[in-house]
């Protein structure tokens, strides 16, 4: 027991002074017990390791992560309908515009109308009747001809036809007249400098197409004059002298541009 409480006192004494060496410095205290206070002080024992803190490099990569990773700002939807709205608006100014145009058009055309009295040129009138004559003078000389062969094969050579045959016979030489009077028509060059072919095929195209574009343009014309009924002169006038100030503006606005380009 005596040895038990000498080793016991000895712990306790060892232990007191490796507390006292550890907080006050003494030459007497060996090394190693210092290098264990240090290892014990440096926080790799018990205890909360106090956190180091960020740098600069650091600071700056994240803020340019979260610069780059933030979403792109969508527009003000008040902006963005403003905008639609404004090119509604000016899609109908065009179109506004085109229909004064075409009516300005129309009140034009009838005024030329108006002036100039409907007739063919002379030249061209004498045109079509130069190829009138082959056209339409061969197959009415046929089916008289025809007619007159009919006759005269059942009177005096005993031949019968059945009526039928005489009838088709000559109608088709009429038919093919008539017809021969419509091409007669367009195969003629309508253009007083321009003699045109012989047998007329490129002449006749033209004039038909023009023809079509005439239709087309009447039945334009008819709607125009329906939308116009409603108005008065006055204001056509203001409407129309609206727009060829418009026009001019805008032609010396391009005019100025093509100056600075």
């Amino acid at each position: 027991s005596a040895t038990m409480n000498s080793n016991i006192l000895i712990i306790l004494l060892l232990t007191n002074l490796i507390n006292v060496n550890c907080f006050s410095p003494s030459t007497l205290v060996p090394k190693s017990y210092k290098i264990s206070c240090l290892v014990m002080s440096n926080g790799r024992g018990f205890g909360d390791q106090p956190s180091k803190p960020e740098t600069t490099k650091q600071i700056n990569e994240e803020t340019e992560s979260t610069i780059t990773n933030k979403e792109p700002v969508s527009r003000d939807p008040l902006n963005r309908g403003q905008q639609n709205l404004m090119e509604m608006r000016r899609q109908k100014a065009e179109q506004r515009d085109a229909e004064l145009r075409k009516i300005k058009e129309l009140r034009e055309i009838d005024k030329t109308v108006a002036d100039t009295p409907a007739a063919i040129p002379e030249k061209v009138a004498m045109r079509m009747g130069e190829r009138m004559i082959p056209f339409v003078g061969i197959p009415l000389f046929l089916g008289l001809g025809s007619f007159v062969a009919f006759w005269y094969l059942a009177t005096y050579k005993d031949m019968e036809f059945q009526p039928v045959t005489v009838a088709f016979t000559s109608i088709a030489f009429l038919a093919v007249g008539l017809l021969g009077i419509t091409y007669s028509i367009f195969s003629t060059s309508w253009d007083e400098g321009r003699e045109g072919g012989s047998l007329g095929f490129e002449e006749a195209k033209r004039n038909l197409e023009n023809v079509k574009e005439g239709l087309g343009r009447s039945r334009e014309n008819a709607i125009i004059r329906d939308q116009i009924s409603g108005l008065s002169e006055p204001e056509l006038d203001r409407a129309i002298a609206d727009l060829d100030r418009r026009d001019k503006k805008k032609v010396k606005k391009t005019e100025l541009q093509e100056l600075q380009e």
